[in-house]
């Protein structure tokens, strides 16, 4: 294999594979990205497993071939090239001469034979949808997946198509058992997803591709047996489906909830970081007091001390006491946009459903604490 390829090009996909490739794995392979050079075109991949990612970029291609080497230095080693054009040249016994004007470096490899297949789908039928969309539903649900290894239907977000509502919507849901966060979008070519009754995506699969995203424009998406792929630009995201199901979340979304209070969303969030402050893994919880007057905030932790906070709010309902983990109500308050938030709950012992009305689509359950 023997190539030239221009230097921010390849420093680019080189990125978005770092966090793909494994630091440290049983199978050394996986710590090298694939290096296929094929049809003018050099082709980087990087896998666990789990998540694959694959960059195309335009090369010179002067000799066809493969090769793995390590990710991690060969993204140091580019990343430091000081000449525009780099010349990569696959040696004897798998050793990758790498040359930008007077540098050059020789990297031990390892046989493209060695390096784990990633499936190709080039028949797929894709469905295309705006990047910035789908990051905002990503975001807004990422944050609520378990983290739990046990609970593996879990450690995932769950895509579900709703073709039966007016509009055809797309609606993507993450719990931990203690909160819950849904967003639902319309998407009219949702009803051209190859699933039924919905499928769970990977933590780290959505991880890899809200970054991914994050550069705009539009992202193509199709789901293949067990696999989602996403196609954005020059890069593929592969992902394995959690095989198990995911439970029905409609059980723990709670109906008529006649206590509402409504409170500035940045002065709900400053307001619990410092209450926050004093909080560990063992005391964490704060006991909120809310009546027509206001609400008190009241933090505990008998190791450290106490701290509380009177903050004027718009309430209706009966004066109540509730306590909540103020770090579910932080993550949640984070990834939301609008001004003006609702709280609204049944009674002490319920969940709370918070909603904004420049959130379309999106509302969070976080369920109470006993203190």
């Amino acid at each position: 294999m023997e190539l030239t390829i221009e230097r921010d090009d390849l420093l680019r996909g080189l990125q978005k594979s770092q966090s793909v490739a494994e630091k440290r794995s049983s199978m050394p392979v996986l710590s090298n990205v694939l290096l296929e050079a094929k049809d003018e075109y050099l082709h980087l991949t990087a896998t666990n497993l789990e998540v694959s990612y694959t960059g195309s970029h335009q090369a010179t291609v002067i000799t066809e071939g493969a090769v793995t080497i390590q990710a991690r230095k060969f993204y140091e080693i580019v990343k430091e090239l000081p000449f525009p054009e780099i010349r990569i040249l696959e040696k004897e016994n798998n050793w990758v001469n790498i040359s930008s004007g007077n540098t050059e470096y020789n990297l031990v490899g390892l046989p493209a034979d060695e390096f784990p297949q990633v499936t190709k789908f080039e028949d797929a039928s894709w469905v295309e949808m705006e990047a910035v969309l789908l990051k905002e539903m990503i975001d807004k649900t990422l944050f609520a997946v378990s983290t739990e290894e046990t609970r593996y239907n879990l450690s995932g977000i769950y895509f579900e198509k709703l073709e039966t509502e007016d509009p055809v919507s797309l609606r993507l849901v993450a719990t931990d058992g203690h909160r819950l966060s849904l967003v639902q979008k319309a998407l009219p070519e949702v009803t051209r997803f190859d699933f039924d009754k919905g499928i769970i995506a990977p933590r780290k699969g959505m991880q890899e591709l809200s970054r991914l995203l994050e550069e705009g424009e539009q992202v193509e998406i199709t789901f293949q047996e067990n696999t989602a792929i996403f196609r954005k630009a020059e890069s593929t995201l592969l992902m394995r489906l959690i095989d198990g199901d995911f439970p029905d979340y409609n059980t723990v979304i709670p109906k008529n909830c006649e206590r509402i209070l409504e409170i500035e969303r940045s002065t709900f969030m400053e307001m619990l970081r410092r209450m926050s402050i004093i909080s560990t893994e063992r005391y964490r919880g704060i006991r909120c007091k809310i009546s027509a007057d206001g609400m008190e905030i009241i933090s505990n932790n008998p190791e450290i001390g106490d701290a509380r906070e009177d903050i004027p709010v718009k309430y209706q309902g009966e004066e109540m006491t509730i306590a909540f983990n103020p770090r579910y109500f932080m993550e949640t308050l984070a990834v939301m946009k609008s001004k003006m938030i609702a709280a609204k709950m049944i009674d002490e012992s319920s969940a709370c459903i918070i909603s904004g009305e420049e959130d379309e689509g999106f509302f969070a359950v976080i369920m109470p604490m006993r203190l």
